[in-house]
């Protein structure tokens, strides 16, 4: 984002409908090199903000570009755990995403921690069909996207918001950051995502 700018937030409501109605409509690729799924998430800390991130790296959910990207975008989505047992289960989240054959940048949990599951480097399948409000689609071409464990109604912890905050801020320290969205602002009728997010504690 440039220095001198604020966040482009995007707070329209967009119809109701389920985050989970459509698989995703790109090929799942996987890198013969891809690594494993970290089963021990190794910290990380960025010198820049002081944010801990704990890489668990995943095999699917995302490409790799030919040549470098530009990222000018991000993506806040909601997800939780669908599939039997603790809704805000990592792991059993982590699955679902397998099963869609999607995956996201970053997953921030209910206590505020942020694992790194996708190389920034790399394009997330997290956007879907989408368009921006300037026109351009295919936003996970030039977008990093977050996903912040919650439910429908469970809104978010005050450790996940400031977790978000922080993210974006490192996110910045490395990239041009014009835009930040709802996975429901650039995919309205499809998405709803992410649920009942306060943008102003973005500020």
């Amino acid at each position: 984002m440039p220095e001198t700018g604020a966040p482009s937030v995007i707070t329209e409501p967009v119809p109701d409908t389920d985050p989970r109605e459509e698989k995703s409509e790109e090929p799942v690729l996987v890198p013969a090199l891809a690594p494993k799924p970290t089963e021990s998430p190794t910290p990380e800390k960025s010198e820049s903000s002081g944010l801990s991130i704990e890489s668990r790296l995943l095999r699917f959910g995302f490409r790799v570009p030919s040549v470098p990207r530009a990222v000018d975008t991000v993506v806040l989505h909601s997800s939780y755990n669908a599939l039997g047992g603790d809704v805000y289960s990592v792991e059993r989240t982590i699955e679902e995403y397998e099963q869609y054959g999607v995956g996201a940048h970053y997953l921030i949990d209910r206590s505020g921690t942020v694992y790194r599951l996708i190389d920034e480097a790399n394009i997330a399948y997290h956007a879907g069909s989408s368009k921006m409000p300037d026109g351009r689609k295919n936003v996970n071409d030039f977008s990093i996207g977050i996903e912040i464990s919650a439910t429908e109604d469970s809104g978010y912890t005050d450790k996940q918001y400031a977790a978000v905050k922080a993210l974006i801020a490192d996110i910045k320290t490395r990239r041009t950051i014009k835009h930040v969205v709802g996975h429901g602002d650039i995919a309205p009728g499809r998405k709803t995502d992410p649920w009942k997010f306060d943008w102003k504690k973005l500020r």
